[in-house]
């Protein structure tokens, strides 16, 4: 449904522990660290982690998106692959 990993990557980019997340906004740090697991993808939590981190939903789901449009298998290599394309 999502790529979560940019949330990770990001939360981790920060610094950020899942209890500084979840004392900002005022969610349990278990639903941050299951959400940013890929455990429970809640759109909702999803939204609000996305937000906070910085990133645009539009970026975890076209990611997902267009690697199924394409048939390509999702995969960190195809992920860089995208980004650097996207910088040029």
């Amino acid at each position: 449904m999502y790529k979560i990993e940019i949330l990770e990557k990001k939360r981790l980019e920060k610094g950020l522990s899942y209890t500084e997340i979840a004392d900002n906004l005022g969610i349990h740090k278990v639903t941050v660290a299951r959400t940013l697991k890929g455990v429970s993808m809640k759109p909702r939590t999803v939204k609000r982690l996305a937000d906070y981190l910085g990133v645009e939903m539009e970026r975890i789901l076209q990611l997902l998106l267009l690697s199924s449009l394409l048939g390509i298998a999702w995969s960190e290599s195809f992920a860089i692959e995208f980004e650097k394309t996207m910088l040029i």
